[in-house]
């Protein structure tokens, strides 16, 4: 007893253990600082970011608006074409007869074409030889468009179709097409193509009709000799 009283009495379990646990609580407080230090740097860097996304959609949206300038040229665009829509329908076509073999077929399927557009097909005028006549008679008649056409029987059993166009206006050919296929199936193949490729041929007539003409030569007059 008074050797333990002189060495002093030996620490206790407990006030041992107390400096290693403040130490690994340090220990594990330090990490969980750092974590949050780095979260709320992450948290920082992003929101400048956040805020700038709304700003750029909205100067986007800005520059996809439509200017008014847009505006009237998509309203102007609107109204030539709802104009030539109805200088075609309310235009006036000449198809004379074809040249050929089997022609008759063809013929009656362009006329079908034209029709389908609310265009007036004229079958009863004839060919004449120059421009200056076929313009003349467009402004008696009061023609947008004359059509022409040939008719080939090739091997085969197939053929081919050359479809003119000439001015109603100045009387000068516009344009030309020509179809192959089989010799059976061919009307219905330029029915079915005609206005494809010759649609915008006859909306330009159509359209130049529909505007006033210039005055030429006065009409043609032939004697037939002298009464009796």
């Amino acid at each position: 007893m008074l050797l333990l009283r002189a060495c002093g009495s030996p620490p206790s379990p407990v006030a041992s253990t107390r400096p290693v646990r403040s130490l690994a609580s340090a220990q594990l407080a330090l990490p969980r600082v750092l974590l949050a230090l780095v979260a709320l740097a992450a948290v920082m860097a992003t929101a400048p970011s956040v805020e700038a996304a709304p700003r750029r959609a909205k100067s986007h949206a800005k520059t996809k608006a439509p200017s008014r300038a847009a505006t009237r040229a998509a309203a102007r665009g609107k109204a030539k074409a709802d104009a030539d829509e109805a200088a075609v329908a309310g235009g006036k076509v000449a198809v004379f007869a074809f040249a050929g073999e089997d022609t008759y077929s063809v013929r009656d399927h362009v006329i079908q074409a034209l029709t389908d557009r609310g265009i007036k097909v004229d079958t009863a005028l004839p060919p004449v030889d120059t421009a200056e006549q076929y313009r003349d008679m467009g402004a008696v008649m009061d023609v947008a468009a004359y059509v022409h056409g040939h008719v080939k029987q090739l091997p085969a059993d197939h053929a081919v179709a050359t479809i003119v166009i000439r001015s109603g206006v100045t009387g000068r050919k516009l344009t030309s097409a020509t179809f192959t296929g089989f010799r059976r199936g061919l009307p219905y193949d330029v029915e079915e193509k005609l206005w494809q490729r010759l649609g915008a041929t006859f909306r330009r007539a159509c359209v130049a009709a529909t505007k006033p003409r210039p005055h030429h030569n006065q009409p043609m007059v032939i004697e037939a000799g002298t009464p009796l």
